[in-house]
């Protein structure tokens, strides 16, 4: 039988896809509630979508079932909402929804490197993040430096965003 010598399609995403979905301070673009493809959207919209008209059964429920919960239906739905119109392309395609002052994204263009962790300034104060975000950015970096922005991307598949 003879011998495929097709060359055969690599496995994983190239590393264009994976700038695309880490932005280069490390967080997740792509499982960020505010990106166009993120599963977040994606299940907020789906939601809405099998909930239908829940808010005439709302206060049904909540005299049936004496759960004042129900209550709160119309909050968690302008939520649901919120999170399945959000429409971000992630950090390399435009400025940062959630950190509109982000230093991030002019510095890292400025600089002309793709994670922080390159720059010869890291860990540095132009952020412009919180203590909390500071010390996450931080960490990313160190672990993108040590085991490869392969490895971090596969972990920021399964790992939540927000933790």
């Amino acid at each position: 039988m003879p011998q495929d010598h097709t060359p055969k399609a690599l496995s994983g995403p190239s590393i264009e896809q994976i700038k695309d979905a880490i932005a280069p301070c490390g967080l997740s673009c792509n499982t960020c509630f505010a990106h166009v493809d993120s599963e977040i959207r994606a299940l907020s919209l789906q939601l809405l979508d099998r909930l239908g008209n829940f808010d005439a059964y709302a206060p049904r429920f909540e005299v049936m079932l004496n759960q004042s919960v129900f209550r709160q239906y119309p909050a968690f739905k302008e939520m649901l909402q919120y999170f399945a119109s959000e429409n971000c392309k992630g950090c390399r395609h435009e400025q940062c929804k959630l950190f509109k002052d982000c230093g991030v994204r002019v510095c890292h263009q400025e600089k002309g490197i793709d994670f922080c962790y390159e720059c010869d300034e890291f860990p540095c104060s132009r952020t412009n993040f919180d203590a909390h975000l500071h010390q996450r950015w931080i960490k990313w970096n160190e672990i993108i430096q040590k085991k490869g922005i392969e490895a971090f991307y596969k972990g920021s598949l399964t790992r939540p965003r927000y933790i």
